[in-house]
């Protein structure tokens, strides 16, 4: 299901600088990373205060995407966690925390792991609707996933250096961040449309509509359901203060039963 926005003067102004800021972000990455996997011969300590500074920028855009993000916010949620993980990152790289070679593989590799279970989570809650979206997060989570449990594994398979698979890391995050930027959608102003494009539009909130419907009725049914078997269950086993205590049953002829000898 296509996700449309409502539009407002304001909100295309807050919102433009931050779509094109996000996806240039992501290009910077993509860059970064390639110049990293094309120089295996560097260390990172020569270039942590870069790819330090690169991640806060980074994770500074990604929160302001989620200010501008309009789509379900479980979603929001994430991007806001991504974004402050990304910052935390790379404040330690900054504080010369996160420095050794060895190390910093493994926690680029587990940052890209989250990323893509983040991804393929979001992929399968809409799994029933198989829009642009569902692919879009599929895809992305896939690729994020295989190269963050590959980076575990490096040494087992192909050994690379370290720094080649820092730089296939920030690729793989750069991916993600240019697909965060294509999320925050910039539509026209209603008096510019064509008449196709307000059909779409109009076309999309029924079909949205229509699923918080389906899911309003769906959550209605399961509270009669559960209020018909409250009713329908006995009170001393909903309360157990009611039940009879031991020894005070009583027989068929309302007798209590004698005492064993």
């Amino acid at each position: 299901m296509k996700r449309f926005y409502k539009y407002n003067n304001k909100d295309d102004k807050e919102e433009l600088p931050v779509r094109i800021l996000t996806m240039l972000t992501g290009i910077l990455f993509i860059g970064a990373g390639i110049f990293l996997v094309a120089n295996e011969g560097v260390t990172f300590l020569s270039v942590a205060f870069i790819v330090g500074l690169m991640f806060v920028i980074a994770g500074i855009v990604e929160c302001l995407s989620y200010n501008s993000y309009r789509g379900d916010n479980v979603e929001r949620s994430w991007i806001l966690n991504d974004g402050a993980t990304t910052l935390v990152l790379g404040g330690l790289i900054l504080l010369n925390r996160i420095a050794a070679d060895a190390v910093v593989p493994m926690i680029l590799g587990l940052w890209v792991l989250i990323t893509g279970i983040r991804n393929f989570v979001n992929a399968w809650e809409h799994i029933e609707e198989k829009g642009n979206d569902f692919y879009d997060h599929l895809i992305i989570g896939i690729i994020n996933i295989v190269f963050g449990l590959y980076v575990f594994f490096d040494g087992e398979i192909f050994n690379l250096a370290s720094i080649t698979m820092i730089g296939l890391c920030i690729i793989v995050q750069g991916i993600n961040i240019i697909h965060v930027g294509s999320t925050i959608r910039i539509i026209k102003p209603t008096f510019i449309k064509t008449k196709e494009e307000m059909l779409e539009a109009a076309a999309a909130k029924a079909e949205e509509a229509h699923a918080t419907a389906k899911e309003a009725i769906k959550a209605a049914k399961a509270a009669k359901e559960e209020l018909k078997s409250v009713e329908e269950t006995p009170a001393e086993i909903l309360d157990p203060t009611l039940a009879p205590k031991p020894g005070t049953q009583t027989d068929d002829e309302g007798q209590a039963p004698a005492d064993e000898e």
